[in-house]
């Protein structure tokens, strides 16, 4: 994992807090500091544990490297429901759910696949366990931005070849954009004609990073990500390179293996 001082941990570990127990309001991050992208995956995950309590079923779940690491709903059976399944029933918005017309086919069916762990290619973690890690591999992605923002600022410790670039981003998901700094990144792969995805190394949930391979660069806030592909021989199915962690500001340049 990345660098960073215990007081950046400790200050990653508040924000965090908050942004999981959703008490962004009246909550002041430091200058250039933007985490609307990590608030946006705590909402979603909390969202999905509400959903998963309810129909009493644990968290998908997969390996990145040493730890297994929840996967978001999307990921998981997007190819099932187009979507997250969250969105396919509704999920918070009343009992008007209830009137899909195979609401309780759909659900059984997902709760079963759910509770006896038949999710091609995904594990099962205890939603406790899965929150436990979420969090903690999260204060771990914080603290690694806080400290680059910090370094930048402070003409170090940047290394000389990594090129930093000012982005305009929203603190919160609710906030004003802010500038931050940025890292350019460039993914190949063995394949042309791919899209690359980006996910935050404590939550498997796609964001489009860039295409076509091979290569092709974009910028990434401070972080330790993992990458996937889909196109060509993949279809509409992301592979994700679940060896591959690559933490930023650091070497910018990764290849996958599809």
């Amino acid at each position: 994992m990345a660098d960073y001082s215990n007081e950046d941990s400790a200050y990653a570990e508040t924000i965090v807090s908050r942004l999981i127990n959703r008490e962004t309001e009246g909550m002041e991050l430091g200058p250039g500091l933007a985490v609307s992208d990590v608030e946006e995956n705590a909402n979603q995950f909390s969202d999905e544990l509400t959903f998963l309590e309810e129909i009493d079923a644990g968290v998908p779940a997969v390996r990145i490297a040493e730890e297994t690491v929840p996967v978001s709903l999307q990921v998981a059976f997007g190819n099932t429901y187009h979507s997250s399944p969250l969105t396919f029933f509704g999920f918070g918005k009343g009992r008007d759910r209830f009137r899909h017309p195979f609401f309780y086919e759909e659900m059984y069916n997902l709760r079963s696949l759910l509770r006896e762990g038949r999710i091609n290619g995904f594990a099962l973690m205890d939603r406790q366990e899965a929150r436990s890690t979420f969090q903690r591999r999260a204060i771990d992605f914080v603290a690694t931005r806080v400290a680059a923002v910090r370094g930048l600022q402070n003409n170090g410790p940047w290394p000389a070849w990594h090129r930093a670039t000012l982005l305009s981003l929203r603190q919160f998901v609710q906030g004003s954009p802010v500038a931050t700094p940025g890292c350019h990144f460039t993914v190949s792969t063995n394949s042309s004609g791919l899209r690359v995805f980006w996910s935050g190394a404590y939550y498997v949930s796609p964001n489009n990073f860039n295409s076509p391979t091979t290569p092709t660069t974009s910028v990434l806030q401070a972080g330790t990500y993992i990458f996937g592909v889909d196109g060509g021989a993949y279809g509409n199915t992301i592979q994700w390179d679940l060896n591959l962690v690559a933490s930023l500001p650091g070497p910018p340049l990764a290849h996958l293996n599809f």
